[in-house]
């Protein structure tokens, strides 16, 4: 457990809730009077059990997700966001299905947001996720100018930066940083420079950029950067694209993305579990690991409702210099035969760093009504590894081939209300691995009610 971390889990929030209400109380200045306050979000409750053929556990799961925005709540404009999810492990079975699942409570987002507090400054106040910063995650206060009529705006932020781990409040961390936006005809962009503090110390510092730009007409071009500082200047996250569509029937995209650790002076070691964005180290080790990617799809349309789709996809990681490329070809119609059927049957040759995989997929989806949709869904998958030199491929097998079957139905009882009913079954055969020499067959159902409002 860090140093400055709240316990119990449940007295987290309660720690930065306080300051939030008393800055609200601070700008809610305004006498009372009668006024429309806006509040729009929705919130879903989910049940989830699971069960499977083996001696394995039941699992029984529950999740709380809420999202929601209240406008006017003063005269003077006031508004508040909240995004916050609750997960109840029913069971504590904490299974290989699900991973290592656990009660908690996330609280994502939660801030007060006054515009134009002074001139065309604004000010947020409590836990924001800051997209115009690069997802800057901040317990603290965010102070924001308009700029020429809302085209462009400077940023400016600090507080506590929340554990990312359990969305804990962590004291012994902060976070501070710069941003910008501007917006104008055909063109989206932002720049920031983030840094995070450990202890007083600096533990990480980054900038951030992200462009969407039309060139010419059907003609888009955007990327997402970041650049981290630490030990000089590095991309520890790229994703790039361009977009072209000369004819309404054809369009034409290429991807290109890299993925690497980001760097931090606090290099925490885990052998088993890793903690997300962290340094691994194995021995004197450092895991320097870094994904490169790049994609190309071509999708063409024809006889108004069908679509053909092809993309070919490339990869490399540093690690230990293996490549590997994925082919995807499919077929999709959105009227079939005329009965408003929609059907999308794909195939995926994938020859991956270890392994050879192939995978046939078929999903289908009808409207019964103005308010029922019916769905059902079919997966084939077949992979084997190829590292038969290695001394694990010499002992074991791996052979794996799983069948995925699924049905869905949606009702939308009411503009505000929905009721969802999924089932899964997933059958998984030749597990030749020392954990399992047994075919399984594992049942999923999901009961979800959303209220929308």
């Amino acid at each position: 457990m860090r140093c400055g971390r709240v316990s119990p889990p449940w007295a987290r929030p309660l720690l930065w809730a306080g300051p939030l209400l008393g800055v609200t109380a601070a700008l809610w200045a305004t006498p009372a009077v009668a006024r429309e306050v806006q509040l729009d979000g929705r919130a879903s409750l989910r049940g989830l059990y699971s069960t499977d053929s083996g001696d394995h556990p039941r699992v029984g799961i529950l999740f709380l997700d809420t999202d929601a925005r209240a406008e006017g709540l003063t005269d003077a404009g006031l508004r508040a966001e909240l995004d916050a999810g609750f997960i109840l492990d029913a069971t504590d079975a904490r299974e290989r299905r699900f991973g290592q699942t656990e009660s908690l409570d996330q609280v994502r987002q939660l801030f007060v947001e006054q515009a134009d507090v002074v001139g065309d400054l604004g000010v947020a106040a409590g836990r924001r996720l800051i997209a115009e910063a690069g997802n800057a995650w901040v317990d603290g206060v965010d102070l924001e100018l308009s700029l020429d009529g809302g085209r462009a705006t400077l940023g400016l932020y600090g507080g506590l930066a929340p554990d990312r781990l359990d969305y804990s409040l962590d004291t012994d961390q902060q976070a501070t940083g710069v941003y910008g936006t501007l917006h104008r005809e055909g063109l989206d962009t932002s720049l920031a420079y983030n840094a995070q503090l450990r202890g007083g110390a600096l533990d990480r510092h980054y900038g951030f950029h992200r462009i969407h730009y039309r060139v010419a007409p059907g003609l888009f071009v955007a990327s997402y950067l970041l650049v981290d500082f630490l030990d000089g200047p590095g991309i520890t996250t790229l994703l790039a694209s361009a977009d072209y569509t000369p004819v309404p029937a054809l369009n034409v995209a290429l991807n290109v993305s890299r993925y690497s650790v980001e760097r931090y002076r606090d290099e925490t070691v885990y052998r088993n579990v890793v903690e997300p964005n962290q340094v691994l180290l194995l021995g004197d080790e450092v895991v320097d690991l870094v994904y490169d990617r790049v994609r190309l799809s071509v999708s063409l349309r024809f006889w108004g409702s069908l679509y053909q789709y092809q993309s070919l996809e490339f990869k490399a990681r540093s690690q230990d210099g293996r490549e590997a490329w994925i082919y995807t070809i499919g077929l999709r119609d959105e009227d079939l035969l005329g009965a408003g059927t929609r059907v999308d049957l794909r195939t995926t040759f994938d020859n991956d760093f270890q392994s050879d995989a192939l995978l046939v997929a078929l999903d289908v989806e009808q409207d019964l009504g103005a308010r029922l949709i019916a769905s059902g869904r079919a997966t084939w998958f077949d992979g084997r590894t190829v590292g038969r030199a290695t001394e694990r491929g010499r002992t074991f097998d791996e052979a794996q081939r799983v069948v995925l079957v699924g049905a869905a139905l949606g009702w939308r009882a009411t503009k505000a209300h929905r009721i969802d009913v999924d089932y899964d079954g997933v059958y998984e055969t030749e597990l030749q691995d020392a954990r399992n020499q047994e075919d399984l067959f594992i049942h999923t159902l999901m009961g979800r009610y959303s209220w929308l409002f």
